[in-house]
């Protein structure tokens, strides 16, 4: 959705924003969703959503939350994993639907959708919709930051879809293939992204102490 500075404005004032956030795991999407509800935006919390429609067979399994949800998933060595991450996708398409049809009932607030790193795997069509119905913000992991974004991935695992990166390659540790696969994902994604990206703001120019108005201004600013 394509906004001028002053359309962006008039929507915030009636509560009639809807705003998008993607980009990778651990980029701060749910961080800043959560602080937007503080200003009464509803915020929207895809992973929890779709972690309800799992939660049955997390519950037979005795997992729980996004890293039962990852643990459900597994690692590309696994087995399960192919099947898995296609049923998460399955789930996070549905979610998606559900999402918009709930959107367009509403009218009368702000609205923040929290959307998973794997949104730009859901289908063109998925995305067009998102982009339609949102003004899509992308939180960039620039090259430089890459290696902490895989060390957060290792240090605080969730649900990651691999959609066509994984190539084993002989004489290569589990840690190294997924050192480099995840490195490709993130060049695949960051292409996708800025495909669907209204607006673009690279994670460093987000500051520790930075309120939400001024995440607000730095997205004004990018329109």
């Amino acid at each position: 959705m394509k906004l001028s500075e002053q359309q962006f404005e008039q929507l915030l004032q009636k509560n009639r924003l809807i705003l998008s956030l993607i980009g990778v795991s651990n980029i701060g999407k749910t961080y800043w969703s959560k602080k937007f509800s503080d200003v009464d935006f509803r915020h929207i919390n895809c992973d929890d959503l779709i972690e309800a429609k799992l939660a049955p067979v997390l519950k037979e399994l005795g997992y729980s939350g996004i890293e039962g949800v990852s643990r459900w998933m597994g690692q590309l060595y696994d087995e399960r994993f192919s099947a898995n991450q296609q049923k998460y996708l399955s789930l996070e398409r549905e979610t998606m639907q559900n999402i918009f049809g709930q959107i367009k009932k509403e009218g009368n607030q702000n609205i923040i959708i929290d959307t998973t790193g794997s949104i730009v795997h859901t289908g063109k069509d998925v995305c067009d919709k998102l982009k339609k119905s949102s003004l899509v913000v992308y939180i960039e992991a620039t090259e430089d930051i890459h290696d902490e974004m895989f060390n957060q991935y290792i240090e605080k695992p969730k649900p990651v879809v691999f959609e066509g990166v994984f190539v084993p390659l002989e004489n290569e540790t589990v840690m190294q293939n997924l050192k480099r696969c995840y490195r490709k994902l993130l060049n695949l994604r960051s292409a996708l992204y800025a495909e669907y990206a209204d607006v673009i703001i690279p994670r460093e120019t987000i500051k520790e102490n930075m309120g939400v108005k001024q995440f607000i201004l730095l997205i004004k600013q990018s329109l």
